[in-house]
């Protein structure tokens, strides 16, 4: 009967990842990070099949060079998604952070709308303060954020070389990480993102096997959000 089948979750994991020229020291290490990310976003659809299906999107952003702000990836089904190479990540330019913020979440959440169940886990990755934006403002960045956080929807942000708990409150953020701007400071950052990624899956799969509402479901994913990185 219908009403006995398990309606899989749909996860939309997006990550809004800083191309600027400054984030060229660690461009080797931003491209392993990505393909860890991918691995791990895998290995949770494999361990979660059950009520959980994964897509990943990852959007970088920049405003110079052939190929500026883009998709390297969007709402592909995780079994579908290829890993990154260098050819992928060539930073160059200024940071239209609210610009690639505004874009893909107005992108995303009308995918998601299509949907009886989805949710998002958002990761933006930047290493400057926004300075190159025209189409969208701090302020509207942060409306959209909030509203999407009543729906459940998880966003992290992770920060070198800025005041990322500052940006975070602006942009109504809940979970920040700071790191250090160097190969090794990259890599680690990667491993505490992936470790997150790990846990905020598993406590959903956990959920998920509970009755309750959607409503129910939101709250809950509401209350858990907040604590991304404290695992």
């Amino acid at each position: 009967m219908k009403n006995s089948e398990t309606i899989r979750t749909k996860v939309f994991n997006l990550i809004i990842l800083d191309e600027s020229g400054s984030m060229d020291c660690v461009w080797a290490q931003t491209i392993s990070n990505c393909n860890e990310t991918l691995q791990t976003i895998f290995s949770a659809q494999k361990e979660f099949y059950a009520t959980q299906d994964h897509f990943i999107s990852i959007y970088t952003f920049q405003d110079a060079g052939p190929l500026k702000s883009r998709y390297l990836l969007r709402n592909r089904p995780i079994a579908e998604a290829r890993m990154l190479t260098a050819k992928d990540y060539r930073p160059n330019g200024c940071t239209p952070l609210y610009d690639a913020v505004g874009e893909t979440l107005t992108d995303l959440e009308a995918v998601a709308e299509t949907h009886d169940d989805a949710v998002a886990s958002v990761t933006i990755i930047t290493d400057g303060e926004e300075n190159s934006s025209r189409r969208y403002s701090g302020s509207d960045v942060a409306k959209i954020i909030s509203r999407l956080k009543e729906k459940g929807w998880n966003f992290n942000i992770i920060g070198a070389n800025i005041d990322v708990e500052s940006l975070a409150k602006d942009l109504h953020i809940d979970n920040t990480l700071k790191w250090e701007q160097t190969q090794e400071g990259t890599s680690s950052m990667g491993k505490k993102l992936n470790e997150s990624q790990r846990s905020y899956y598993r406590a959903m799969a956990g959920e998920e096997q509970m009755p309750m509402s959607m409503e129910e479901k939101i709250s809950r994913r509401k209350m858990r959000n907040k604590h991304f990185f404290d695992k």
